[in-house]
């Protein structure tokens, strides 16, 4: 019997197929996983994408804002390229127009099924984790790679106290981070602010960020590698309130990869991420690759 054939509409998706062994065989314009290398590429944004000489994250908010307010696709499927791969399963999502693509029922070419991820917790992974291996005809794959995330979350060390950690999901305006971010700072051994687990992403403000007066801050803006993310910290230590947060001048602003460590819900992501933060919250030196700290800096007047 031969392996399904998978087509991955967003990043999460092609993960997760990867960590389950299947036939990956087209992948969205975001997906960076070593397996999506060389196929064919399914969706593209309509969002301008963040580079040097690009927009910087108001004008993205902007542009989102405005095509969320119109009633407007963010991400396009190119239903064409799909139909000719003929997938026997098409991962998308249901999480976050925002984020990426999300297909429907007439994007589907004939005989494909669709599955959508749907994590906004632990247990929602879980959920997915079992959904795509059971689709694939692998469950016991699906079971391994949960027993393989709960030994990691295990073995975490965690620090002796409680650190009052606030992760921030986006700097211009300020959103606080949700969904499974709130559960991995709590796994890891800090006390998140402000969000809860499961909630959404949302807007806050300077004022109240400061009023919660956190011990540690991760910067984590949502797509961001590390040399974005801290170029971006930086500049928003220069030109905003952030800089004169107390965590700041302490030394305990921290920015992450968030593309690969908090952005998606996927095996790797809540292992690989519980564990850089634990070592920030522990005060341990985090990987170079994946963090890097923020030092204060006088803001612009």
């Amino acid at each position: 019997m031969r392996s399904p054939r998978i087509a991955c509409l967003v990043p999460a998706a092609t993960d997760l197929a990867a960590d389950l062994g299947l036939d990956v065989v087209g992948v969205s314009h975001e997906c960076d996983h070593p397996i999506a290398r060389g196929l064919p590429v399914l969706t593209r944004s309509r969002i301008a994408a963040m580079h040097p000489d690009g927009p910087g994250p108001a004008e993205i908010d902007l542009q989102v804002s405005a095509a969320v307010a119109a009633g407007e696709p963010l991400y396009t499927v190119d239903r064409a390229a799909l139909a000719r791969l003929a997938p026997d399963i098409v991962l998308s999502q249901a999480t976050c127009d925002v984020c990426a693509a999300r297909a429907n029922s007439c994007d589907l070419p004939p005989g494909a099924r669709l599955v959508e991820l749907a994590a906004t917790s632990l247990a929602g992974l879980a959920d997915d984790v079992r959904a795509v291996a059971a689709a694939a005809g692998v469950p016991e794959r699906g079971e391994a790679c949960l027993a393989d995330i709960a030994a990691q979350h295990a073995a975490l060390v965690r620090p002796l106290d409680r650190p009052r950690t606030l992760a921030l999901e986006w700097g211009h305006p300020p959103f606080l981070g949700g969904h499974w971010v709130p559960e991995l700072v709590a796994l890891a051994g800090g006390e998140h602010l402000l969000s809860r687990t499961g909630q959404p992403s949302r807007r806050a403000d300077w004022a109240e960020i400061a009023a919660a007066d956190p011990d540690l801050m991760v910067f984590m803006p949502c797509g961001y590698d590390l040399a974005a993310a801290a170029a971006e910290a930086e500049e928003l230590c220069r030109r905003s309130p952030l800089g004169q947060l107390r965590c700041v001048r302490d030394g305990q602003l921290w920015a992450v990869d968030a593309v690969h460590l908090f952005s998606r819900c996927t095996p790797q992501s809540v292992t690989h991420g519980a564990a850089v933060l634990a070592a920030l919250l522990r005060g341990d030196e985090p990987p170079i690759a994946q963090a890097c700290r923020i030092e204060s800096t006088p803001a612009l007047s």
